[in-house]
């Protein structure tokens, strides 16, 4: 039995081909792609701009901006110490004719050595005396300054006190410049140069220095006065 020949002559039929590119895009598509980007690249460069951002180009020509920012330096507040209090100056010393015992003692001796009483010198009763009742070691100084001219006091022993006689001696800037005797029911007056002094001294002493004690011998300062 025999077989019909393949057709063609026996040349078997070629293998399928892949189907060949596409008709090329038109000169007109190609431009639209072409405005789009351009379009899409302008809103990008406006909004850029818009919001103060600096756009990067990739050109020759391109420059680096930099952005230099100043910063503000405040000067920190004074340091608060905690002392607005202006210190007072001292008050000026009076002027005219002034009481010694208004005066403050440089070394302010108003204890149980020197006292502001009452003192009796030969009967006579003295108010606000100035009484030594610790009368050995024991002075009492003023800075006067150099204002006043001359101090006069009555001075003696209180009749009340021990007849231990004794002396008193007042200084000017470390100078005696009176010394008095004291005894007891002999006061006495005395005027004292204070001129250009600055520091006054006053200063007991009595001879026998067992009777240096709170029931002993009492130097009394009467009626004392700086006159300028």
């Amino acid at each position: 039995m025999s077989s019909s020949p393949p057709p063609g002559d026996g040349i078997p039929p070629l293998p399928p081909q892949p189907p060949g590119p596409g008709p090329a895009p038109t000169p007109r598509r190609l431009g639209e792609v072409a405005a789009l980007v351009s379009a899409v690249t302008a809103v990008i460069g406006l909004l850029l701009g818009f919001f103060g951002l600096p756009a990067v180009v990739n050109s020759p020509t391109a420059r680096t901006v930099t952005v230099t920012e100043t910063a503000t330096v405040t000067a920190p507040p004074p340091l608060d110490t905690g002392d607005t209090a202006t210190p007072s100056s001292p008050a000026p010393l009076p002027t005219g004719e002034v009481a010694l015992r208004d005066l403050t003692p440089i070394n302010d001796p108003y204890d149980e050595r020197i006292k502001l009483r009452s003192a009796t010198l030969k009967g006579k009763t003295y108010s606000n005396a100035m009484t030594f009742s610790l009368a050995c070691n024991t002075s009492v100084e003023y800075s006067i300054n150099e204002r006043y001219k001359t101090l006069t006091l009555t001075v003696g022993l209180d009749d009340n006190g021990v007849a231990t006689p004794g002396k008193l001696s007042i200084f000017g800037d470390e100078t005696e410049r009176k010394n008095v005797m004291l005894e007891i029911n002999h006061p006495q007056s005395v005027t004292v140069d204070v001129s250009n002094v600055v520091k006054l001294l006053i200063a007991p002493d009595i001879s026998d220095s067992g009777y240096c004690n709170g029931d002993g011998v009492v130097v009394a300062l009467a009626d004392a006065v700086l006159r300028s």
